[in-house]
């Protein structure tokens, strides 16, 4: 045995499994979560009406909510429209009928062909109003609207770089280490 040798291999061993343990490889991997809540192609807004429509919708717990909408106004003869549209949320209320608070006022402008992001907070319903009182044509309207609940899952692991190279010169100190054992000593005979 070559005592030099199989000191020199069990070091290199040791620093190897430490710089192995002692690294980790942060991989994050985002999870999203979606939820229809009203998608519809041409949904009817009379002439000279008020239409009401709740909506339930339950967040993702644990995740970064958020409401996103699409909406598509046109005329009955496919000609580009627009209407009063409004999204309140309703404090506890079921329907769209306001309860003991005032509704919160998310949205409250002229839309034609537009797109929105709301931060969701807690689950409740959702009135979404649409105002056609003051055109006399029908409006048709398409919409699309989804809760999307998002957030990153965190894994360490052991896989990067450092960690591979690591458990290399692990094994190479493992190798000197019994090749050092298996040598003869040197005895000098003077």
């Amino acid at each position: 045995m070559q005592f030099k040798l199989v000191a020199f291999g069990i070091a290199l061993l040791i620093i190897g499994l430490v710089t192995y343990a002692s690294i980790p490889s942060v991989h994050t991997t985002p999870v999203v979560n979606v939820q229809n809540v009203w998608v519809q192609h041409g949904f009817p807004i009379q002439a000279r009406s008020l239409v009401e429509q709740p909506r339930n919708i339950t967040i993702f717990s644990g995740m970064n909510n958020e409401l996103r909408a699409n909406l598509t106004i046109s005329e009955s003869s496919g000609a580009a429209s627009s209407v009063h549209f409004e999204l309140l949320g309703m404090n506890k209320s079921q329907s769209c009928s306001p309860s003991s608070r005032p509704p919160a006022v998310l949205i409250d402008q002229l839309v034609s062909n537009q797109s929105f992001s709301i931060p969701l907070n807690a689950t409740e319903t959702y009135c979404f109003v649409f105002d056609n009182q003051s055109s006399q044509t029908l409006k048709n309207i398409d919409i699309s609207v989804r809760a999307f609940g998002t957030t990153e899952q965190v894994l360490v692991t052991r896989d990067g770089s450092a960690n591979t190279a690591g458990l290399g010169l692990g094994a190479l100190g493992l190798a000197v280490a019994i090749y050092g054992y298996s040598r003869k000593g040197i005895i000098p005979w003077e």
